[in-house]
């Protein structure tokens, strides 16, 4: 049993052994150990300096797309839903309908209202008559002068309830007219909530439109780095969804900080918003200044395994060094790797063909 026990320890040492070595690329060809001539190096082998610049430096920070012109639509009154007629994703333009409310019972009022209006426009019509027969009969000394205030306060009394009959008649249309949802700008509908029979109650949403031109992307920046941030500055923006960035211009940066995070909100406009959604994730780079680097050309850099190498060369031939790497980034239209460590400014390195 103990032999056993001491059989596992050992064959679990040597496979933690052969991971290490296949971590280090011991099972990957590696590049020739041989020193190559001068002479020879220099008609075969192509190569380049490393080169100490000042390059930007970046810092990224998340956000999302978010419509600065969105709109969700609620009921305003309870009714059950007659006629759905967009779904998520349609184009609409500003007037289109989008559903309908049943309104039976609001067009009746309608009607009742109407016809209010029509015999409270019938007494004061009766109302204006009687007092200008009162009037020229008191005038006359036939009736004493109270007749012809009775007259008065009649005739007032009825126009007072005709407005009241326009108002009603007003409201009810209006009532009505909340039974009709239409769109209130040109966009695109991104939920529909309800369904053909649902019933709809005040408050309920019915549907949400945005406009796609005005997707912006809110992203929370750091107060550190807040100064080097203007309106109308072009920065780099990354979407999950594209592998592509996009240029994207500051147009609004919020006045005040987050106390919790201590950053800004700043909204940037893309340059194009074809296929962007709202609610995509992406993220922004700000300029933080500049920083002194080593840098080697991309074609110089050979991985084996989890580990970096390059061929130095020098004046006696040249020589595999292993490099510690930090970001890439492009420097006078080539692709270089920041150095972090293995190589010093003016050596020069041998390019993978």
């Amino acid at each position: 049993m103990k032999r056993t026990r001491i059989a596992i320890i050992v064959a679990a040492f040597l496979g933690l052994a052969l991971i290490f070595v296949w971590l280090a690329g011991g099972f990957v060809s590696k590049l020739p150990t041989e020193t190559v001539s001068a002479g020879t190096q220099a008609e075969s082998i192509d190569s380049a300096e490393v080169i100490a610049a000042r390059v930007p430096q970046f810092r990224n920070f998340s956000g999302s797309l978010q419509a600065r012109q969105q709109s969700s639509i609620s009921a305003r009154i309870t009714a059950r839903v007659a006629e759905v007629l967009v779904d998520a994703g349609d184009i609409v333009q500003a007037g289109d309908i989008l559903l309908r409310l049943e309104s039976d019972d609001l067009s009746a009022r309608v009607r009742q209202q109407e016809q209010s209006l029509a015999a409270a426009q019938a007494r004061v019509n009766e109302a204006r008559l009687n007092f200008q027969r009162t009037e020229s009969v008191v005038q006359q000394g036939v009736l004493p002068e109270a007749r012809l205030d009775e007259a008065r306060a009649a005739r007032d009394s009825a126009e007072a309830e005709l407005n009241r009959a326009r108002e009603a008649l007003s409201e009810a249309r209006t009532s009505e007219g909340f039974s009709v949802i239409m769109a209130p700008f040109d966009g695109v509908i991104s939920r529909r909530a309800v369904f053909t029979g649902d019933t709809a109650t005040p408050g309920m949403l019915l549907v949400s439109v945005y406009q796609p031109e005005s997707l912006r992307l809110e992203a929370a920046v750091s107060e550190s780095v807040l100064a080097n941030v203007r309106i109308g500055d072009e920065l780099t923006m990354n979407l999950d969804a594209f592998s592509d960035p996009f240029s994207a211009r500051v147009v609004e940066i919020e006045p005040a900080a987050d106390v919790a995070s201590r950053s800004f909100i700043v909204r940037l406009a893309p340059n194009s918003t074809a296929a962007m959604y709202p609610g995509m994730y992406g993220k922004v780079a700000v300029p933080a200044g500049e920083r002194d680097v080593l840098l080697v050309p991309a074609a110089a850099v050979l991985q084996v395994g989890q580990l970096y190498y390059v061929q130095v060369v020098t004046s006696s031939g040249s020589e595999r060094r292993l490099v510690r790497l930090g970001e890439a980034t492009r420097w006078q239209g080539r692709d270089y790797i920041e150095v972090v460590s293995g190589l010093r400014d003016g050596e020069r390195v041998a390019l993978r063909r």
